[in-house]
């Protein structure tokens, strides 16, 4: 009995043993599968400050100071505000000269701006328009020439130019002619007129060129809308140097020529009887819608002495 109670008791020790190690182990794979589970827990679960962005340095954008004008700094310098800037604002004119150039169609309007701008503080209007003359017939009067002496004596701020009623002329470049019309005759007077409008600005004024109006005669006025294109085109090339139309100005409802209109509150003829110049009215029409382009244009403010408008 006493052996057996002594075997029984060694394999109780042996078992009590081996139970304990088994404890231990099985503790031991818990506590690594616990280190195990928690490496896998995903990264956006543990709270993370974000990066702080430090900014690299940057260079500030550069900025494109808009080139001075010339002609404007001259105005200035002379007391003449005006400024074709689109971003100027309205001024008083200041002190300015206006030189008006061109043929007998430039005297209609030379003669009207004479009258609606006489006695006006500060201005100076100086009519230089001569009958028969234009930019194909320089061997009858030459404008280029003229023009330069017109400036350095008057030392304008504004030239007005409406002239082309007798360009329908040929020209005669180094020995051969070109027809009127004709491509090469189109890029010689395209280059006339550019000539003659950088010559102005290049003196330091600015350059109003006053379009042809619609003509009557049917041949004379086919050629005088080609001539009237090849200005409105060429005009604008030139820093300084801009166009108006008086097409639309002189139209009838129909876009056709018309020889009276209600003017004022009266109905009145406002061209001449060759359906090419103006009357004694029309000169004043085309003088006031001039010096309303003045002002949009050149940011002025110029009121004619009497205003004449077309009921249209």
């Amino acid at each position: 009995m006493k052996n057996i109670d002594s075997s029984t008791r060694k394999r109780r020790i042996f078992l009590g043993s081996a139970l304990s190690l088994l404890i231990v182990a099985t503790t031991a794979i818990q506590i690594q599968n616990s280190e195990l589970a928690n490496a896998l827990i995903p990264v956006a679960q543990t709270p993370i400050d974000p990066p702080i962005d430090i900014p690299a340095e940057i260079d500030p954008p550069a900025v494109d100071t808009p080139p001075t004008d010339p002609i404007t700094q001259k105005l200035l310098a002379d007391g003449c505000n005006l400024n074709a800037s689109p971003t100027a604002t309205q001024h008083d004119l200041g002190t300015c000269k206006v030189l008006v150039i061109g043929d007998s169609l430039g005297q209609n309007l030379g003669y009207g701006l004479l009258g609606q701008l006489r006695n006006k503080p500060g201005l100076t209007v100086t009519m230089k328009a001569k009958a028969s003359t234009g930019l194909s017939n320089a061997w009858f009067y030459n404008w280029h020439v003229n023009q330069a002496a017109f400036i350095k004596t008057y030392k304008p701020n504004l030239v007005i130019v409406l002239m082309g009623a007798n360009d329908r002329q040929n020209f005669v470049v180094n020995g051969k002619i070109q027809t009127f019309g004709n491509l090469d005759w189109q890029k010689t007077y395209q280059s006339n007129v550019t000539r003659l409008a950088s010559a102005a600005t290049a003196s330091g004024a600015y350059v109003l060129w006053v379009g042809l109006p619609i003509m009557k005669p049917y041949n004379y006025a086919k050629g005088e809308t080609l001539i009237d294109q090849l200005i409105a085109a060429a005009v604008p090339k030139t820093t300084g140097a801009q166009y108006i139309s008086l097409r639309e100005l002189t139209a009838d409802g129909s876009g056709k020529y018309q020889q009276s209109a209600i003017i004022n509150g009266k109905y009145q003829v406002f061209r001449g009887g060759d359906g090419i110049h103006f009357s004694s009215v029309g000169q004043e029409v085309i003088a006031t819608y001039t010096i309303n382009k003045i002002n949009r244009l050149f940011h002025v403010k110029l009121t004619p002495n009497i205003s004449w408008y077309i009921k249209k």
